[in-house]
Parts: structure tokens; C-alpha cells; sequence
């Protein structure tokens, strides 16, 4: 006899799938892999931050210019300057050929430094914060004359004034 209307199959209940359960599960997931690629991503930059630029430090080179006196551009000329230049270059292969293009210069680099400080006042060099700008403005001259590669720095073992 065919099932009275009343007589049904037991229905079964449908279960959730987003229940606070799960919804919980996959927040802490996605928080995980959140804070996992940031994590990564700021020790990755933190490391490529203390790199440094510039010149390998083992493999820095030096050329002294020699002592240059000279007058300074004070009214009377009774103001002169005693240097001794040295340059610091990189030993790498753009600077391959650099060690004896400076030999080989030397002369003419040693004018170009005495044309730079040549116009310079006892006013502008005798400050010990004039001592830096002096070298970059060296530096500059020096670079202009080479062809071979580039100086990175001037030093100074003498610098005195008058």
C-alpha cells in the first residue's frame, strides 16, 4: 500500500558549510599567510638595506698627487695653501687601466688641482667644514681629466693654510 502522505522519508538536515567554525579556521589561515609574505617581504628588504654602494672596500686603491703650494686668490697674494692630495679609486675592471692613466697624468692633474684651489679665498679653505667641499670640488676637476675610469674620493695628509 502506497505511503500515506504523512509517512514521509526522514528528512536529513543540510549542514552549513560556513559555520562559525570554519569561517573561523580560514580567518586565522589567511592571517598566517598575511603576516608569513609580510614578514618575508620586510626581512628581504632590511637585508638588500645593508648592502652597500660604493666602492669593495678590499680593493680600494690610492694615489698621492704629491705636496702643491699655492697662492690663493686674496687681494696682496700674501695667503698661500700647502696640500697633499691622495686619491682613492676602486681596483675593478672599469678602472682597470686608471693606476697608470694617474702616472702617466700626474702633472696635469696636479694643475688641475692647483686651478681649483688657485681661485679660492683663505675665507673659503680655512674653515674645517671647507675641507670636505675642497674634495668633492678636487674630485671633480680630477674626474673631468680621466679617461680610463673614475676616482671615488680625495684625501688629505697635508692641508695647511697661510
Amino acid at each position: 500500500m502506497p505511503a500515506s502522505s504523512q509517512e514521509t522519508a526522514p528528512q536529513v538536515p543540510k549542514k552549513k558549510f560556513f559555520t562559525v567554525k570554519t569561517l573561523l579556521i580560514i580567518l586565522i589561515i589567511l592571517l598566517l599567510a598575511v603576516f608569513g609574505a609580510g614578514g618575508y617581504i620586510y626581512l628581504k628588504s632590511t637585508n638588500n638595506d645593508n648592502k652597500k654602494t660604493g666602492p669593495d672596500p678590499n680593493k680600494l686603491m690610492t694615489f698621492s698627487i704629491g705636496s702643491l703650494l699655492v697662492n690663493l686668490a686674496d687681494p696682496g697674494g700674501a695667503n698661500f695653501m700647502r696640500l697633499t692630495p691622495v686619491l682613492e679609486y676602486e681596483d675593478n675592471k672599469q678602472n682597470k687601466k686608471l693606476a697608470e692613466e694617474l702616472t702617466k697624468k700626474k702633472y696635469v692633474l696636479q694643475d688641475a688641482i692647483i686651478r681649483v684651489i688657485r681661485t679660492k679665498k683663505i675665507a673659503d679653505v680655512q674653515p674645517p667644514q671647507s675641507i670636505d667641499k675642497i674634495a668633492v670640488e678636487l674630485k671633480n676637476e680630477v674626474n673631468k681629466n680621466l679617461h680610463e675610469g673614475q676616482i671615488y674620493r680625495v684625501y688629505f695628509t697635508e692641508y695647511l693654510t697661510q
